[in-house]
């Protein structure tokens, strides 16, 4: 039976893992998350299905994690097959702003890395260290980070996206954690994936398609990489997509940073 991990399943992308790995019976699902105020949807489909368990965390409370561990052993026999590390941190309200653009702000700057850097990098260093005993008895082994194709330089390159630095960068340094992660834990037969889900359409980013201005400017970014880009895919067809590489992982492909499709296609 299956056992897997969801950290950051509130919502959106986190949400839609749930829901499709809990559509299989035999799978065991938990679904971390850091509060209950946003975690009504989650709750309602897990008193639907019992193979959902819910459980709240700080993943930057090492106590706090270290209930969780408890927690998650007795729902899933003591063991975990895959975790997949969802929650992150976009940005300060400044996100949006170049670099040049923090000229004189060196406040704002600062605040943008550091509360990107916890939330995407020491935040899921805190989470995969405290379930890692628990993944070493998984038959599966594998360890997922969700990271974005805004942190590939040619992707950053050829779209000339000047903003989201922190996001960009912490993901990016993320990616770099994961491919450390894989040769750390290759001879425990531990595999890692950092893998971007496309341009989802999320609650997250719903805004975006409110606001034409900046929905323009980011298709014709897009544009600049794949000319038939015309918007966002749902979160159905990239959890579905994510799932299929996800379950194709090997010792061969571990620490490699790939989009949905398993390759450099970061947007659809």
């Amino acid at each position: 039976m299956p056992s897997y991990l969801v950290v950051g399943a509130a919502r959106g992308i986190g949400f839609e893992f749930v829901n499709q790995l809990s559509a299989v019976p035999g799978n065991q699902v938990t679904g971390l998350i850091r509060s209950q105020a946003t975690a009504s949807a989650l709750n309602d489909l897990a008193a639907e299905r019992s193979n959902i368990h819910v459980i709240e965390a700080d993943i930057f409370s090492p106590d706090s994690l270290r209930e969780a561990v408890a927690k998650v052993e007795k729902v899933s026999n003591g063991a975990l097959d895959v975790l997949i590390h969802n929650a992150y941190s976009a940005g300060t309200e400044v996100m949006f702003l170049s670099a040049s653009q923090f000229t004189g702000k060196e406040t704002e700057l600062h605040q943008e890395l550091t509360e990107t850097i916890k939330a995407n990098v020491i935040g899921p260093m805190l989470t995969i260290n405290a379930f890692l005993p628990l993944i070493r008895k998984g038959a599966e082994k594998k360890l997922i980070y969700i990271t974005t194709g805004a942190a590939d330089v040619d992707m950053t390159r050829v779209s000339r996206l000047t903003g989201q630095i922190g996001y960009s960068a912490s993901k990016a340094a993320g990616n770099m954690v994961m491919a450390k992660y894989a040769g750390d834990l290759a001879e425990s037969g531990i595999k890692t994936l950092s893998i971007a889900p496309g341009w989802v359409e999320t609650p997250a980013t719903e805004g975006l398609t409110q606001n034409p201005e900046v929905f323009e400017y980011l298709v014709n970014a897009f544009k600049r990489i794949d000319p038939n880009v015309k918007g966002m895919i749902t979160a159905e067809q990239s959890i579905k997509a994510m799932l299929e590489v996800i379950d194709k992982l090997d010792a061969e492909g571990s620490g490699a940073f790939v989009s949905h499709h398993g390759n450099k296609k970061w947007v659809d």
